[in-house]
């Protein structure tokens, strides 16, 4: 019964959580990336909301007030999907290189979740400026990247490695405004 538990798996090993992802259809995955999207998303809607108080809460600081409590949310799904279907075409496009035969579906899985971390914990690096947090959420991508295409692809180690840092690099110089690497930006 303990083993049906994929939280315990990932303190004993990625390996044994990713092979319990694998059986799991790509809908379910995409309604789990979506439920955490949508709930840092309310989350960090109710933060700005709570932090930002109307002192004399008149009709047009309410509607205001109850627009952007419905947009951001809406704003941050179309968002993250736009990013879960970019990292996932990089993702595969270094895939071809090494030979892709698993399909794009796969590929999606494990973007999504390698992106999990960084759905959780992206307003450290982008809102709060927390020195080399986008560095340390782009490892945690790397990392996870690497034991998914090992697990979803069924890739051998220095393939998976070659499209996890390909993978990290696009990615790194793509958002290099948020991840924190002193002199990086110097060149851009």
């Amino acid at each position: 019964m303990s083993e049906d538990l994929p939280i315990k798996n990932i303190f004993t090993g990625p390996g044994r959580l990713f092979d319990q992802l694998r059986i799991k259809s790509l809908q379910e995955d995409l309604l789990f990336f979506f439920t955490v999207v949508l709930a840092v998303s309310i989350l960090s809607t109710l933060r700005t909301l709570l932090m930002y108080p109307v002192h004399e809460p008149t009709a047009p600081y309410l509607i205001g007030g109850m627009l952007f409590g419905a947009f951001g949310p809406l704003q941050s799904m179309i968002t993250w999907a736009v990013i879960l279907l970019s990292v996932s075409l990089i993702e595969h496009f270094f895939l071809l290189f090494v030979d892709e035969h698993q399909g794009f579906e796969r590929t999606m899985k494990s973007a999504i979740y390698a992106l999990f971390p960084t759905v959780l914990f992206w307003w450290a690096a982008v809102i709060l400026k927390i020195p080399y947090a986008g560095l340390l959420l782009l490892l945690c991508f790397t990392l996870i990247t690497y034991s998914g295409i090992r697990k979803f692809h069924e890739k051998s180690k220095d393939r998976a490695a070659f499209v996890s840092l390909a993978t990290s690099a696009v990615l790194l110089i793509l958002f290099s405004r948020w991840i924190s690497v002193p002199g990086f930006g110097l060149w851009l």
